[in-house]
């Protein structure tokens, strides 16, 4: 028996050697007309300049030499580029070999962030951020949950069939965002007198990002104004997605209004990842607002090899690039020229000029752009999972039944402002940002109320206004309700308390209480303490008699404190 399996091993070595040879010589891939493929596939159409000159065997492998089907098909791949097989196609020598490195270490990968906290609270492991893969789920309760539920939307997933992307996709390897199918490649599918090939594109269409981005955190949904709810939509358009949830049309992002779609904010040292391990969606998402909208923008036109290539492709080449901040790579459809920033769009091809934030904005330098800029953010404040020992779970990692049923019921979904926290920079400085309710539930017998940093993808031109920070109960955590300003504040809640805990069923902390970073899916992320909390207020009580435009309060954008001491005996505080 040994020697049976050591010598099929020893086959499929040979064979997976000979695939390499006749599919690349000299670390190059065989460029068109050095193979027998089109001897019987004559006719193929609408590859894309670039692999339309390579062999097929270059990204199917197989054996390019040969006419006779059985041995030419040995070791063929039918759909390249998925995980397994990334080391031999599209990352094979010659070809994108820096790109495996980078794709295993991406976390929209390994999940790493999602994982994570899932089992920190199941109570698995001691803190929300580790470096597990999804890959590497055992069979826990946090590991058959994620099983069970979440473990679709990584990019190992593989490809199985020949199609183009829809809203259900997920995973796929490098066609999980580079897959492009014409009209006349989708009426070609399972023809045979007719073969038009799906293309593979530099720049990724909005539905490579939707089938998992349109879950969890809502962006590709709230970037088009699409919102989840319950009962009556009133006059809103709705719309059915194809997994059966039905929306209604509401604000979208000002960005995606005007022809935007996710990669001309997020390039490929993004998308595809650095290679540098990283553990939570922040670590990897570096771009940020004031890249663009800047008065003092940082600029190359030296970009990287990378970077330069793409800008060939996308023919924005020779341009003096913005560049991020946080990474130094340049923004290729972006330029700066005679003392202004623009964009040209990658999917409308216009050119626009980019704004330079407003001066409040730069009255306010701890806080996101989000906190002020995002219009709304979807909100579920109860979930309810619980797990069916009886029943029968679909194992979203292996593809197979298993035993067990974990089931998820949210609370009505809402669509509102943020709340407003502190996330600690390594620095020592902090920056308030976003948060919404991640988990408000009782699972495994604990009770957990957690809420996450979010960015919705919601950004308008018009800002949050003063009262809607400074006089908030929703913006300071406290959740939905009545705040009332006497001589002292007072709140009321809308929602009814939770008896675990006493707090109302959409807040993160009570009224001028606080909880730790225990309160939230990141170590270095807080709710305000009631020191930060009375300040806010202070500035809220102000707000009750004097208008946010009004000279006090303009004042105070400038130093608070002195004019706060210049009250007269008519300010209450």
């Amino acid at each position: 028996m040994k020697r049976a399996v050591l010598g099929g091993l020893f086959v499929l070595a040979l064979a997976t050697a000979l695939q390499l040879w006749v599919s690349h010589e000299k670390g190059r891939p065989i460029p068109q007309g050095k193979d027998q493929c089109l001897t019987c596939h004559a006719g193929v159409e609408g590859i894309e300049p670039g692999h339309a000159e390579l062999s097929c065997a270059a990204c199917h492998l197989g054996n390019r030499l040969s006419t006779e089907e059985r041995i030419a098909h040995l070791g063929l791949v039918k759909i390249p580029g998925n995980a397994d097989d990334l080391d031999r196609t599209c990352g094979a020598a010659g070809c994108h070999v820096d790109l495996p490195h980078r794709f295993r270490e991406n976390i929209m990968t390994t999940m790493s962030g999602v994982v994570s906290v899932d089992r920190w609270v199941f109570g698995e492991q001691p803190t929300p951020t580790s470096a597990v893969r999804v890959t590497e789920l055992g069979h826990s309760r946090a590991d058959s949950h994620l099983r069970n539920l979440c473990a679709s939307c990584h990019l190992a997933n593989p490809k199985k069939e020949a199609g183009p992307l829809t809203e259900r996709s997920r995973g796929g390897g490098c066609n999980a965002c580079h897959l492009r199918y014409s009209d006349a490649a989708r009426a070609a599918i399972g023809r045979i007198d007719h073969f038009v090939h799906a293309a593979l594109w530099v720049k990724p269409e909005p539905i490579a990002c939707f089938g998992c981005h349109s879950r969890s955190g809502r962006v590709s949904l709230n970037a088009e104004g699409w919102q989840e709810f319950e009962g009556d939509a009133g006059t809103a358009e709705l719309r059915r997605l194809d997994d059966g949830r039905v929306v209604r049309r509401g604000l979208g992002d000002v960005h995606t209004e005007r022809g935007m779609g996710c990669v001309d904010c997020h390039g490929s040292w993004e998308v595809m990842g650095t290679g540098a391990k990283v553990l939570h969606r922040e670590d990897q998402a570096t771009v940020q607002c004031s890249d663009c909208h800047t008065t003092t923008p940082s600029s190359t036109s030296e970009p990287d090899p990378e970077s330069a290539r793409i800008a060939k492709l996308e023919g924005t080449e020779g341009r003096r690039y913005l560049t991020i901040a946080k990474s130094g790579f340049a923004l290729v459809n972006t330029f700066a020229e005679d003392g202004g920033t623009f964009l040209t769009g990658k999917y409308s091809g216009r050119t626009v000029a980019m704004k330079p934030p407003a001066p409040a904005c730069t009255k306010h330098p701890t806080l996101s752009c989000g906190s002020c800029h995002e219009a709304w953010v979807p909100q579920c404040v109860s979930c309810h999972t619980r797990f069916d020992a009886d029943g029968q779970m679909y194992d979203l990692l292996t593809g197979e039944q298993a035993p067990g049923e974990w089931q998820e019921e949210g609370g009505a979904p809402l669509s509102d402002r943020a709340s407003l926290g502190v996330r600690q920079l390594s620095d020592g400085g902090r920056r308030i940002e976003e948060f919404a309710p991640g988990m408000v539930m009782t699972l495994e017998k604990r009770f957990h109320r957690l809420f996450a940093p979010v960015f919705a993808h919601t950004v308008r031109k018009e800002a949050r206004s003063c009262v809607e920070c400074h006089a908030s109960p929703l913006a300071l955590g406290y959740g939905r309700g009545t705040l009332e300003f006497d001589g002292g504040w007072h709140f009321t809640p809308r929602f009814p308390r939770r008896e675990e805990d006493g707090l109302p069923e959409d807040a993160w902390i009570g009224f001028l209480t606080t909880r730790g970073t225990d309160s939230t899916t990141r170590e270095d992320t807080r709710p305000f303490t009631i020191d930060e909390q009375r300040r806010v207020l202070r500035v809220g009580a102000c707000l009750t008699c004097h208008p946010p435009e009004s000279a006090p309060m303009q004042q105070g954008l400038v130093d608070f404190p002195a004019v706060h001491g210049r009250m007269t005996s008519q300010c209450r505080d």
